[in-house]
């Protein structure tokens, strides 16, 4: 096992950082090495990195691919950590595509159906929230359904209450559906 492999089973991320961007400067074609940063990173919290490094592994991926040299790292696997990636940056509308070519690639992945639900379930609640306050910045001032300050708060309340009952819902499915995957190399 090389030493970033080794920092990153011990959950020494920062080590795994330097050791995988070595790695990277070292082989810069190899898509696995930049998989490898892109999983430190993003346990490190730095999703937009994190994404952007998925993305560059995909690219070589796709060029080793066609050089039909041999690799341990499936597509899917980057796909589904780049989805991940962009969600937590926000970027559910990406993130979605990611899901989606998962799927397409592997539709047995059971988290990648559960992550795709989400964003979507996210990105439609954000569209509805998006569309609700166009609406009422359109509407007229002495319209009688013009809501105030007050209520805007309680709706908004109310969607972030909704939200983290989802996210509960989902946790505890996620406990009950057993082991989820954290890398594959």
């Amino acid at each position: 096992m090389t030493a970033g492999n080794e920092a990153y089973v011990r959950g020494n991320y920062d080590e795994a950082q330097a050791a995988f961007q070595q790695a990277t400067l070292g082989k810069p074609d190899n898509p696995v090495a930049h998989y490898n940063l892109g999983t430190a990173l993003y346990r490190q919290g730095n999703f937009r990195e994190a994404a952007r490094t998925f993305q560059a592994s995909l690219l070589r991926h796709s060029e080793e691919a066609a050089k039909h040299i041999e690799n341990t790292l499936n597509r899917s696997s980057i796909l589904y950590n780049l989805g991940n990636a962009q969600f937590k940056v926000g970027d559910l509308a990406s993130a979605i595509d990611a899901y989606q070519q998962t799927l397409r690639l592997d539709p047995q992945d059971t988290d990648a159906h559960h992550n795709l639900a989400l964003a979507l379930q996210l990105l439609k609640q954000q569209e509805d929230l998006a569309q609700q306050q166009a609406n009422r910045t359109t509407a007229p001032k002495t319209e009688p359904n013009d809501i105030g300050k007050a209520e805007t708060l309680r709706l908004l309340e109310r969607f972030n209450e909704n939200e983290n009952r989802l996210r509960q819902k989902l946790l505890q499915q996620q406990r009950k559906s057993g082991y989820r995957r954290e890398k594959d190399w």
